[in-house]
């Protein structure tokens, strides 16, 4: 058990002051998210999360205030429609945004690259900005870019995101290219268990979380994903995933898209989208700017899918449920997907929100306890195993 866990305390409540609140459990849990796009908006937008939520950005400092997040993980991604070998120097740039907002903002952020400087930062009062990579773009199929990746503060890595790389197959219906990972993959999930940088399964194909999960020698994460016996989405796990990740000591972060959560919506978001595409297309040649040729259809498609009558905060209580019976309550925590083009379940906007979400947890009969594991103590866990084994694994001894 981790010692901050140890340390947590465990009040009992009397019967005359009730059980614990949605908030009591907040305050006293390590609420970290493992998947935010925030980083674009800081990039592309210039936002700054000093300020108010932007019209359909959803994340802010007080939001996550609000919401009790004590960790957040701020994803690198190459946008699929900008040339690849714009992504290195883009995931650069977005780190770089990433730190200026830690810089502008000291007494609310800090960096951490590791779980002692998480609860460090937590301790301090402050929440905890960790970098995480989707998709293998910017590493342009060299190894020796993973050590660099993690000397700028990466840690985890996603080895696809919705297009086959150099070191794996996504999970969409084009015809596979490797068969799964391929055996410069394969070397890379070796490399990041050295590093000490987790691999992350979410935009995996089915064969290559699997292959994954064998090669790994560490915890292996799904940082936002839900689950498929529920919704039956390719970017959702196959329940023998999810055991396998648990397996592995690893965590599944549930996704908050209700694409994801309900086939209904996602049935209705797509006929929208089609609807729609001639004026996102006439959007695109009408901007000047580069960034806004990419920005206007992707604002204008966000605006149709957030009008959908959205499925209520239950269906994404019930993915929760169904992850935890597959893989045990160690193993489940968030990975919201903020500000990556989602729409959250009725009732949620921003990590303000959060409380309804353990309020609900709480009314299923889901212990104190066992939620603040959801909510971050689990992620806290494999996080610190990733290390461990990244350690053993540098030893000379060895």
């Amino acid at each position: 058990m981790d010692r901050w866990l140890l340390a947590m305390p465990s009040p009992v409540p009397s019967v005359a002051s009730g059980p614990p609140s949605a908030d009591d459990v907040l305050r006293d849990a390590p609420v970290v998210d493992l998947h935010l796009d925030t980083p674009q908006w800081l990039l592309d937008q210039r936002y700054d999360l000093g300020e108010p939520r932007r019209e359909l950005g959803q994340v802010n400092l007080d939001s996550l205030r609000r919401g009790g997040v004590g960790a957040a993980f701020f994803v690198l991604w190459h946008p699929p429609e900008l040339p690849e070998a714009d992504a290195h120097p883009r995931a650069l740039a977005l780190a770089a945004a990433v730190r200026a907002q830690v810089a502008r903002h000291p007494a609310d952020l800090a960096m951490a690259g590791s779980v002692d400087e998480l609860l460090a930062a937590r301790a301090a009062g402050k929440i905890a900005i960790l970098l995480g990579m989707e998709g293998a773009e910017p590493l342009h199929g060299d190894l020796a870019e993973l050590e660099r990746m993690h000397a700028l503060g990466v840690r985890y890595v996603g080895l696809t995101w919705n297009a086959h790389t150099a070191f794996a197959d996504a999970g969409k219906p084009d015809a596979p290219r490797h068969g799964g990972l391929s055996p410069l993959g394969r070397a890379a999930v070796a490399e990041m268990n050295r590093l000490g940088i987790a691999v992350d399964v979410s935009h995996l194909s089915d064969a290559s979380a699997a292959q994954a999960l064998a090669a790994s020698r560490a915890p292996v994460l799904a940082t936002h994903s839900c689950a498929r016996a529920l919704s039956d989405h390719r970017r959702n796990l196959p329940d023998d995933l999810v055991r396998a990740i648990a397996a592995s000591g690893g965590v599944v972060g549930v996704n908050l898209h209700s694409t994801f959560l309900d086939a209904g919506y996602a049935a209705r978001a797509a006929a929208a989208e089609e609807a729609h595409a001639p004026e996102r297309a006439a959007l695109a040649l009408e901007a000047a700017d580069p960034v806004e040729r990419r920005w206007a259809p992707y604002l204008a498609e966000l605006r149709v899918a957030h009008a959908l009558q959205r499925p209520p905060l239950a269906v994404l209580v019930d993915h929760v449920e169904h992850l935890v019976k597959v893989a045990g309550v160690d193993h489940v925590g968030l990975g919201s997907d903020f500000d990556g083009g989602i729409v959250p379940p009725d009732g949620i906007e921003s990590h303000a929100d959060l409380p309804e979400l353990v309020a609900a947890l709480l009314a299923r009969g889901h212990s104190p306890e066992d939620v603040r594991k959801l909510l971050g103590g689990n992620v806290v866990r494999a996080l610190r195993e990733v290390e461990r084994v990244s350690r053993t694994l540098r030893s000379p001894a060895r």
